[in-house]
């Protein structure tokens, strides 16, 4: 089940500005209040089934060469056609970047993406689920970043947790201030977060730039 499917830059995290196939899966298991993807949250079968979605991928890639592709939301990792595009995507020998919420993380789709070398993995931990992370994204030591958005809700105590920690104390924290209202919001907030705990400030280009 597949939302959209799209050309545009990556805006979000270490890898911005990098142009990208974006595939978006439809449905997720979290409701978070400023999420700007409403429309993809529900697991509806209308969306575009896997035949259709190959088609308008290889319709694209057609027209455009980007060495990444990106694999969002929605939540991917609970789409069940999402073993699926994966194991077509990985023929195509091109990085694969997996934006997810962080919640679950399945045994055949864990296997499933730790065996491709070409896999990148962005965890999102959100206020809604208390930030909690699977524990099976720990075995990935390389070609990951862990990024938060920076709202009224986050705080000190939530970077020094354990888990937390495993991805600060490797430089691979990214803070992602708000955007609601057409703007950034909490800049001063997540600017002094990173200077106590070492991460980056990264607001969403894509949105600064007026892409998609």
């Amino acid at each position: 089940m597949i939302n959209d499917i799209f050309y545009s830059l990556q805006g979000e995290g270490f890898l911005v500005g990098t142009p990208a196939l974006f595939i978006r899966f439809q449905g997720c298991n979290l409701r978070c209040v400023w999420c700007d993807e409403k429309n993809a949250l529900d697991f509806d079968k209308t969306a575009k089934p896997y035949d259709v979605a190959i088609r308008e991928i290889e319709k694209l890639l057609s027209l455009y060469n980007p060495n990444l592709i990106v694999l969002t939301g929605g939540e991917p990792l609970l789409n069940e056609d999402f073993i699926h595009i994966f194991s077509y995507l990985k023929s195509l020998n091109k990085t694969i970047q997996i934006e997810t919420n962080a919640t679950v993380l399945k045994e055949d789709i864990y296997n499933t993406i730790i065996s491709y070398p070409h896999t990148y993995i962005t965890l999102s931990p959100k206020y809604i689920s208390n930030y909690v992370i699977d524990q099976k994204f720990l075995a990935f030591n390389k070609n990951i970043e862990l990024k938060i958005v920076v709202d009224e809700h986050l705080n000190e105590s939530v970077l020094e947790r354990e888990y937390i920690k495993h991805f600060v104390d490797k430089n691979l924290l990214i803070l992602q201030p708000l955007w609601e209202e057409g703007r950034v919001k909490f800049l001063d907030k997540a600017i002094a977060l990173a200077e106590k705990f070492g991460g980056r400030v990264i607001p969403q280009v894509h949105k600064l730039l007026g892409l998609k």
